[in-house]
């Protein structure tokens, strides 16, 4: 099994531009799409990115952090998912129920191991 880190960006104010009810759905499918992902031992870790972030970037030996967003899509959250290759791992995206419920982009990226356990 290799890890994979499963990136998910939309736009806007995802979680509160959804209406009680709409949100109260998009639950009920996450955690049966997570409780899957936990019974199949491909979860690993995962959780909602909150308001508030920043990018740090370093241009001529200067530092500065701010929300430099250049575009409307913002990270929503993250799935630390375990599977055999990067095929399955999309397969996992694919299956993610938030396609249904909010327009989403996921990016999958091989996680990169390291030696030394």
């Amino acid at each position: 099994m290799k890890d994979f880190l499963l990136i998910l960006k939309t736009e806007g104010s995802v979680w509160t531009d959804l209406s009680p009810e709409q949100l109260q759905k998009h639950m009920e499918h996450g955690n049966a799409y997570i409780g899957n992902l936990v019974k199949t031992g491909k979860l690993k870790n995962a959780n909602p990115v909150d308001k508030g972030s920043r990018i740090v970037t370093e241009s001529n030996g200067i530092m500065k952090d701010g929300p430099f967003n250049e575009t409307k899509e913002v990270v929503a959250g993250y799935f630390l998912i375990a599977a055999e290759d990067i095929k399955e791992a999309v397969e996992i995206a694919k299956a993610n129920p938030i396609f249904k419920d909010i327009p989403t982009k996921i990016e999958v990226h091989p996680m990169m191991e390291i030696g030394g356990n």
